[in-house]
């Protein structure tokens, strides 16, 4: 039995980590992939951590075993599907759920898609080389785009297999940057110069993701920025305050 569960794999999931392993409150911290597991540092005997995707009824097991205190769900912006599966997998066992967001930023001068058929439309009627920071689960998507293997840029996160997706959906080795975020301003500008691209297509990934550090990168060099708009509105609260309510549940 422990007295949290914590889905990470973000900057948030590993800073609620890190407070989890100081004040040894014992606990499971679920990440996804070996690549998030090597982002968390574990430094108490109480915190333990559980790698692998999990669905709906992989959490209801989980929980009927550990029979958890509190849930934490401070996954991606962008995982709709896992984010979704905690909060349903929480209410059949009736558990105490907390949702922790990353604030989104401003956007101002910025296109924006609903969804990514909306996205590959959009940038099927424009011309000119197009920069990727959505990720390599988008990669596949973005080979609807014309002359993708010529115009689409990819940056993806380090990791083999990622890699080896990207180049078996048709991309060039050649424009495919792998590297681990976020990105300061200049880097980014360095990256969009040197790519020769004039489209920028991104998420909202908030401070944490240094989606600031892009926009002022593109609109510096005259690019375009197009946002790919998170696929939930939700309800949460911050990392402070998600620190503040373990603390009283924990008392």
């Amino acid at each position: 039995m422990c007295d949290i569960i914590l889905f990470g794999g973000t900057t948030e999931g590993r800073e609620l980590a890190d407070w989890l392993c100081e004040n040894k409150v014992p606990s499971i911290v679920c990440v996804a992939s070996a690549y998030g597991a090597d982002m968390v540092n574990i430094t108490s005997s109480l915190v333990t951590m559980r790698i692998g995707r999990l669905d709906e009824g992989a959490m209801l097991s989980l929980f009927l075993a550990e029979r958890p205190r509190l849930i934490i769900d401070a996954t991606h912006p962008y995982a709709a599907e896992v984010t979704e599966n905690i909060r349903r997998a929480c209410e059949k066992l009736g558990l105490l759920r907390i949702r922790v967001l990353r604030g989104a930023q401003c956007a101002e001068g910025c296109a924006f898609a609903a969804d990514m058929p909306e996205l590959i439309s959009m940038l099927n009627a424009r011309e000119g080389r197009i920069f990727s920071s959505l990720g390599y689960k988008e990669a596949r998507a973005l080979c609807a785009v014309k002359s993708f293997e010529s115009r689409v840029i990819l940056r993806i996160l380090p990791q083999p297999q990622a890699l080896a997706d990207c180049l078996a959906a048709g991309f060039s080795a050649a424009n495919i940057i792998c590297m681990q975020g976020p990105f300061s301003r200049e880097l980014n500008r360095a990256m969009f110069k040197s790519s020769d691209a004039s489209i920028l297509i991104t998420k909202d990934s908030g401070a944490n993701g240094g989606f600031e550090e892009k926009l002022l990168a593109a609109r510096e060099l005259g690019m375009e920025v197009i946002v790919l708009k998170r696929p939930m509105d939700e309800s949460g609260c911050t990392l402070q305050e998600a620190i503040t309510r373990i603390g009283e549940l924990i008392k």
